[in-house]
């Protein structure tokens, strides 16, 4: 079998349905082998930082490792940040680097790099080279597997070009396979055992009468939503969530608060527990810590033990199976009830936030989109004035139904991440909270989503401006319209690519737009013009 056709082989025996890629000379044997199957379909944007963008959006709403295949040189540089954020937000990513022939590096080949695999040492969870043509296969199958292995991330191969038209020898593989770097993370306590966790938990929580549970992003699996529902509602015990966390329960449930970096209630839910429970969360500084969230006494499971400690010491803690300890929680609290009065906290929460609506535009704006959209509806987000109010404030009642890049913030992440989140999750409507300084990089996919007729909602809220970095100049420095921008016509360019738009102005004429110009089966964008307001930090 050739090469080639024993990639190809791959992705049919690991249903790998999608594959994000920008092509190029080195790439192409395999461009024509993939277009003799239609069970594979390729998505060709039109650069690979938004391409890496799309396959990290497919992963985490689709649950499978995005798959995305790049060219050596300046494709591989281009997708850095994209590898950053996927690596510190624990997605799953299958980078297949179609590299150059080793042996020729030194004498000035197109886009020769000495060892490029060393650019994503701290990046990735491994990294390998397929210097043996006779170890290809096991080579993919144990990178695909380390994607979704432990904690997720993003995996890296190097496959030389030069290795499509070859035949793969029969046979054994020549060698063990070593990964040309991997990033070890200790397992944690689970080898422990979970009966001695619970038997410290037990007598933990006997003399406790106000535990709050706070759900992270691991959590998201129906089972795991089910069983907290079950012990939140006969236990009469809040659940808050993490910002990835958002959407593991409906948040209009009686005793779901939303997000741990909300003020008001929630801090003073926090304030008055007497242990919190934080199940599958990394409660990372920027956050938790650094939004002003307090714990007074922590016990703390994760999936490993990479996180616990780092923020918050930790009474008790126990790192592995996150299911058997969610089930064990069930059954130690199946007889108890706490004290928490639910109800006069959540008429408490909703007076709250009625009063946010009149007096915070952001807000505003944020209560209007829940309002008209579907309740299943996917929110991909940037690092925007409505984006932040969303991730404090905007209710999520589906798992995976809210993305935000919590790795390292990219700021063009909204766009292109929706591209994949569509292809994920298809049966879903998506919208993509973009700003105008967000946007604009990316905006060229617009050709992308109206060439595979990818119906994503794209919500602009343009105020000339890198808004939350005008706020904090004016803030800290006194100095207004310091990050004022020049803008394009949106409307005209999203015409030019042949995609309905509409402007306005008002939130009146916000909601009419969604209530009679959206259908969710076609791509649309909506401008909404508003000058900077404040953060949700700054109320």
């Amino acid at each position: 079998m050739l090469v080639k056709q024993a990639i190809i082989e791959f992705f049919i025996r690991n249903d790998i349905q999608y594959i994000f890629q920008i092509p190029g000379l080195h790439t192409l044997p395999l461009n024509a082998a993939l277009t003799h199957h239609k069970n594979i379909s390729i998505i060709t944007g039109r650069h690979e930082s938004n391409v890496i963008f799309m396959a990290d959006g497919y992963a985490r709403t689709s649950g499978n490792p995005g798959v995305i295949i790049v060219t050596p040189g300046p494709g591989l540089g281009n997708i850095v940040s994209g590898c950053m954020e996927a690596f510190n937000d624990d997605v799953p990513l299958l980078i297949i680097h179609i590299d150059t022939e080793r042996k020729d590096i030194g004498k000035g080949i197109l886009h020769g790099i000495t060892e490029p695999e060393t650019i994503f040492r701290h990046i990735t969870k491994k990294t390998f080279f397929a210097a043996d043509i006779r170890n290809l296969t096991t080579l993919l199958n144990d990178a695909y597997q380390e994607t979704s292995s432990g904690r997720k991330g993003p995996v890296l191969i190097s496959i030389p070009h030069t290795f499509f038209e070859k035949d793969i020898p029969s046979g054994l593989s020549s060698s063990k396979i070593e990964p040309e770097y991997s990033r070890t993370i200790a397992a944690g306590t689970e080898k422990d055992g979970l009966d001695s966790f619970f038997d410290k938990l037990s007598a933990l929580l006997s003399n406790r009468k106000k535990p709050v549970i706070i759900g992270g992003k691991a959590l998201m699996g129906n089972e795991a939503g089910r069983i907290l529902d079950n012990i939140c509602r006969t236990s009469s015990i809040p659940f808050l969530t993490t910002t990835g966390g958002k959407g593991v329960i409906r948040e209009d449930s009686p005793y779901a608060f939303g997000n741990i970096i909300k003020k008001g209630v929630v801090q003073n839910i926090l304030t008055a527990s007497d242990v919190v429970i934080a199940i599958g969360t990394r409660l990372r500084d920027i956050d938790s810590k650094r939004r002003g969230v307090k714990i007074n006494e922590l016990v703390h499971i994760d999936i490993d033990n990479q996180w616990i400690d780092r923020n918050y010491p930790a009474r008790l803690k126990f790192a592995g199976n996150i299911d058997k300890a969610l089930a064990g929680i069930q059954s130690l609290l199946k007889q108890r009830r706490f004290e928490w009065d639910l109800k006069t906290l959540k008429a408490l929460q909703v007076k709250e936030e009625s009063a946010l609506r009149n007096k915070s535009y952001g807000y505003a704006i944020i209560n209007v989109l829940r309002k008209v959209m579907p309740e299943n509806t996917m929110v991909v987000c940037d690092l925007n004035t409505p984006s932040y109010w969303s991730e404090y404030y905007f209710p999520v009642y589906y798992q995976k139904g809210f993305l935000m890049p919590r790795g390292i913030s990219p700021i063009f992440y909204s766009f292109p991440a929706s591209i994949g989140a569509k292809l994920g999750k298809p049966e879903r409507p998506c919208i993509a909270l973009c700003g105008d300084g967000g946007l604009l990089p990316s905006i060229g996919e617009m050709a992308t989503i109206k060439q595979y007729n990818i119906p994503i909602v794209i919500f602009l809220h343009n105020n000339s401006s890198f808004a939350i970095l005008e706020d904090a100049m004016a803030d800290r420095y006194g100095i207004q319209h310091s990050m004022d921008l020049t803008n394009p016509d949106f409307i005209k360019i999203a015409r030019a690519f042949d995609i309905k738009a509409k402007r306005t102005k008002t939130l009146k004429g916000l909601e009419q737009i969604f209530r009679n110009d959206i259908t969710w089966e076609e791509p649309f964008l909506i401008e909404f013009v508003h000058p900077v307001s404040r953060p949700p930090w700054r109320g």
